[in-house]
C-alpha cells in the first residue's frame, strides 16, 4: 500500500529532494493503465481484479454486483491510501494523521489522485459495469486513460512535497525576505 506515496511524494533529506524519480512513469514501455494505476494503492487493484473475476458469469447477467463492486472500492481506495500514509507517520513515532483540517496538500492529493486514477482505471476495463450506458464505447475509456494521464502527470509535481521539505524551504524562505 506504500506505493502511492512512496511513488509520488519524493523523499527529501536536508531540504534537497533525492535524485529518484517516484511518479508514474509515462515513457514509451509504460502503457496508459500501468500510468494511471500507479497512483492506486497495489492491494486495491488486485483485491478488485479478484473480485470482479469471481463474478465472472454469462453476459446475459446483471451487472449490479459490477457496479456493487466498483462503488465499493472506489470508497475503498481513498481508505487504503490513507491507511497507508497513517502507517507510514506511526512508524516515524508521529501521531496518526486524524485530522483533515491538517492534513498538508499532498495528502489530499493522493486520496483525490488514487480515488480518480481507480475511477478512470474502472471506466476503462473491458467488462467495465459503464457498458451498461448506451452511450458508452470502449475508446472513451482509452480517451479518458489517456486524459486522465496527462493531468495527473501535469499536476502530480505540484504536490511532491513532503511536510519536512514545506518546513525546510519555508524557514529558506522566510531567512531570505529577512
Amino acid at each position: 500500500m506504500t506505493q502511492v506515496t512512496s511513488q509520488i511524494q519524493p523523499t527529501l533529506r536536508n531540504g534537497r529532494q533525492d535524485g529518484s524519480s517516484r511518479t508514474p512513469s509515462a515513457g514509451p514501455a509504460a502503457s496508459l493503465a500501468e500510468s494511471v494505476t500507479a497512483y492506486i494503492p497495489t492491494e486495491v487493484v488486485a483485491a478488485y481484479v479478484a473480485v470482479i473475476g469471481l463474478l465472472q458469469q454469462p453476459a446475459d447477467r446483471s451487472r449490479t454486483p459490477d457496479w456493487v463492486v466498483f462503488w465499493a472500492f472506489l470508497v475503498i481506495t481513498p481508505l487504503a491510501v490513507w491507511l497507508s500514509m497513517a502507517r507510514q507517520e506511526k512508524t516515524k513515532g508521529l501521531p496518526l494523521p486524524v485530522h483533515p483540517g491538517s492534513w498538508p496538500a499532498h495528502t489530499w492529493f493522493n486520496l483525490i489522485a488514487a480515488t480518480a486514477s481507480f475511477a478512470l482505471w474502472g471506466f476503462s476495463l473491458p467488462e467495465t459495469p459503464f457498458q451498461d450506458f448506451g452511450w458508452y464505447k470502449s475508446g472513451y475509456g482509452t480517451g479518458a486513460l489517456v486524459i486522465g494521464t496527462l493531468l495527473l502527470g501535469l499536476v502530480s509535481p505540484l504536490f511532491q512535497w513532503d511536510a519536512e521539505a514545506r518546513g525546510t524551504l519555508g524557514a529558506v524562505a522566510r531567512a531570505e525576505e529577512g
